[in-house]
């Protein structure tokens, strides 16, 4: 029986580095389009090769900028690239994360017909999209994602979607929160998170821990009043899990990023797509496995602070639900040397704190009982 090193592997793969045909004020390359690069047939016959090494069950995450952009062929590869490569009994699946604006009929068909998840980037209802998500001519996007959606759909695609909540919206979590449900969108909620050098867009567009908790328990509030089983919204479902003691599936719940690598367009290997400079590179493809990019020097020098913060953390009443969280929300820090005065321990307490009061009182049996 074969060894592998992961029940799961979530590689997210960015095939055309970060180019795209929004400018939102919040990306990654706010105010600086990088150049043009779109993943060679060579890199990506090697990446998928790689990724397929390490685990039964892979999970293809398809990334960008945006990834539509390389035509629909290039996935016509990519399928075909796998079933030439897998192990017996191994499973595939793929997803791919777009802005929505550049699908097709054929785009639609082909999702549906190759099983691909299409993850759509919609930050609510249209005046709180339109003031983040715009094109390279500064107007909105709304319309153009919903057209996309509607394709999909019609199409028999499987759509979710994606809101990053930042500091023009998070005042709106019932709007929010509202407009998905009558959208009959599952979605997941990430925060607007800047490093200080990041553009000051982005920083400008960030939000603080506890604003973040705040808006979650929020969304908990109405998402649990709702009751609605068929109505999902992550991180929610994974906190509910988690202060109930099962296992969640998201990385920052689960205290190790290694599940979920970045893969850029010409095969080299970040732990996060907030990690994307060669500072943080931990190694190339084309060289390497994926082994022995996690057994490297790069790779025990960016997650050793995860390590050390863990031995810190473990005193906490809240540890194994929080697991230390995501790096990419320590403000651009890869070790916190005093978790406890740290504000983003603080807000990590507070959403577990409350989300499990609120639990309580609806007569679950909450693992954690921290005074």
């Amino acid at each position: 029986m074969r060894n592998w090193q992961f029940e799961v592997f979530n590689p997210v793969i960015k095939v055309v580095s970060g180019w795209c045909n929004l400018r939102c004020d919040y990306c990654f390359y706010a105010g600086s389009q990088p150049i043009v690069e779109t993943m060679s047939r060579q890199t990506l016959e090697a990446v998928m090769e790689r990724c397929l090494e390490v685990a039964p069950f892979v999970r293809f995450i398809w990334h960008g900028g945006e990834p539509t952009l390389t035509g629909v062929s290039f996935y016509e590869d990519v399928v075909s690239i796998g079933e030439a490569l897998y192990s017996p009994g191994q499973r595939i699946r793929h997803s791919i994360q777009t802005n929505g604006t550049l699908i097709t009929d054929e785009w639609a068909r082909f999702f549906k017909e190759n099983g691909f998840g299409v993850g759509v980037s919609i930050d609510g209802p249209e005046k709180l999209h339109n003031l983040v998500r715009v094109d390279t001519a500064g107007g909105g996007s709304f319309v153009r994602v919903i057209r996309g959606i509607n394709i999909l759909r019609s199409n028999g695609a499987k759509v979710s979607a994606i809101a990053v909540v930042n500091n023009l919206t998070v005042n709106y979590p019932d709007e929010i929160f509202w407009f998905m449900y009558n959208m009959r969108l599952n979605f997941s909620i990430n925060n607007c998170t800047a490093k200080p050098d990041d553009p000051f867009e982005v920083r400008n567009l960030a939000i603080s821990p506890m604003k973040y908790a705040q808006f979650l328990l929020a969304m908990l509030d109405l998402w649990l009043k709702l009751d609605d089983p068929s109505f999902m919204i992550r991180p929610l479902e994974d906190i509910v899990k988690a202060v109930l003691g099962k296992q969640p599936r998201l990385c920052k719940y689960l205290g190790n990023c290694t599940r979920f690598l970045t893969i850029g367009h010409n095969g080299k290997v970040y732990p996060c797509d907030n990690f994307l400079t060669d500072e943080y590179c931990l190694g190339d493809l084309h060289k390497m496995s994926i082994t022995d990019v996690l057994q490297g020097s790069q790779s025990k020098a960016y997650y050793s602070g995860r390590q050390k913060m863990q031995a810190k953390c473990k005193q906490c009443g809240w540890y194994l639900i929080c697991k230390g969280g995501c790096m990419r929300e320590w403000e651009g820090e890869t070790y916190i040397s005093n978790p406890v005065n740290h504000e983003f321990c603080q807000a990590r307490r507070y959403l577990f704190e409350n989300a499990s009061k609120i639990l309580s009182s609806l007569g679950y049996s909450t693992t954690v009982n921290v005074s």
